[in-house]
């Protein structure tokens, strides 16, 4: 079996379920029951406790998952340089992503980047910002897409500045203005995300003269759109969210602008594989080009783009506070 039962027992150990991780990888759940068994066979100890709700690792296999996630990722940066030898660009890149992300931009990304080269294949894996950032550093992911400012362990390729847009019912007496300031909207009342998921929010109610009052807090910002287009207060929130809405309400742009800024992450360069490296290199021409579209601000210049920096982008320069680790993306 070699190497690929590592792999099978791996993706097995991430998903936590024979079932789920046959279906990833397009095996009978006896086969992948089988490079299990054989993984512990090898290790001379049960490396998995299975149950009825799946599996879960055990202290021995808990001791090699790091080890074997080496292995496995080695042996994938190996195929892919042999492969690029021969100029081939090949390979599954395990990308993590975010949901105005994922409906806005993925299927024409995967489309263009597969075009150019038919041999790679995409896992896509969703996560908050906590979690792509432990998934890029330990080699779950290869790269990620996420606001700035990331770790500083990371790479950062900046691509777009999404604006920070006020949402307000249709009627409200401040759609005659075509900009909203701080001023104007500090004593509405406001709808927004459960605490934990209203960083991006917060920060800018942080440029407020007092903290507005909160009307009510809501799971999903599709509620939180809803609750405004019934007229029950006001919202902020990130331009590319509403891109497929279906409810009505009136939008309008703060002044001064506010951003988040929206990019993609890696391990540094040497550490990546050359599949990673060419999926960075396209998404930054794509960005040159003004696919991902222009802002009020504008698309991040090119000097910035190359030196992975950028101006402070209010709405997430304290998203590093090590206090707070409750950080979602949208």
């Amino acid at each position: 079996m070699g190497l690929n039962k590592y792999e099978i027992f791996l993706k097995a150990a991430e998903t936590g379920n024979i079932t789920k991780t046959a279906e990833l990888l397009h095996y009978t759940q006896a086969g992948v029951s089988h490079a299990v068994n054989a993984v512990e066979k090898e290790a001379g100890v049960a490396l998995l406790v299975r149950s009825p709700s799946g599996v879960t690792l055990t202290a021995s296999g808990l001791r090699l998952l790091e080890p074997i996630r080496a292995l496995v990722n080695d042996s994938r940066r190996l195929s892919q340089v042999m492969e690029e030898m021969k100029g081939v660009v090949s390979g599954t890149l395990r990308l993590g992503t975010f949901t105005s992300v994922s409906s806005m931009w993925i299927p024409s990304i995967i489309r263009g980047f597969r075009a150019k080269y038919p041999e790679v294949e995409f896992e896509l894996l969703a996560g908050d910002f906590d979690g792509m950032n432990e998934g890029i550093l330990s080699g779950k992911m290869d790269c990620g897409f996420l606001t700035a400012p990331v770790i500083p362990r990371l790479r950062f390729v900046p691509l777009y500045r999404d604006p920070m847009v006020v949402l307000l019912p249709e009627n409200h007496p401040l759609t005659a203005k075509k900009a909203l300031r701080p001023a104007d909207i500090e004593n509405e009342p406001f709808i927004l995300p459960v605490e934990g998921n209203d960083t991006e929010e917060q920060e800018i109610m942080k440029t407020f003269a007092h903290k507005p009052p909160v009307r009510y807090r809501l799971n999903d910002d599709l509620s939180v759109m809803a609750m405004v287009s019934g007229g029950f207060g006001l919202t902020l929130m990130p331009e590319m969210l509403l891109a497929h809405t279906r409810f009505s309400f009136a939008v309008r742009p703060m002044e001064p602008p506010a951003y988040r800024l929206i990019g993609i992450a890696s391990l540094p360069e040497e550490r990546i594989s050359l599949l990673t490296i060419r999926f960075m290199e396209y998404l930054a021409e794509l960005a040159a080009d003004g696919m991902f579209g222009k802002s009020a601000g504008g698309q991040p210049d090119r000097a910035e783009r190359e030196s992975g920096t950028s101006k402070p982008i209010e709405c997430v320069k304290n998203r590093l506070n090590p206090a707070d680790n409750s950080d979602k993306i949208k």
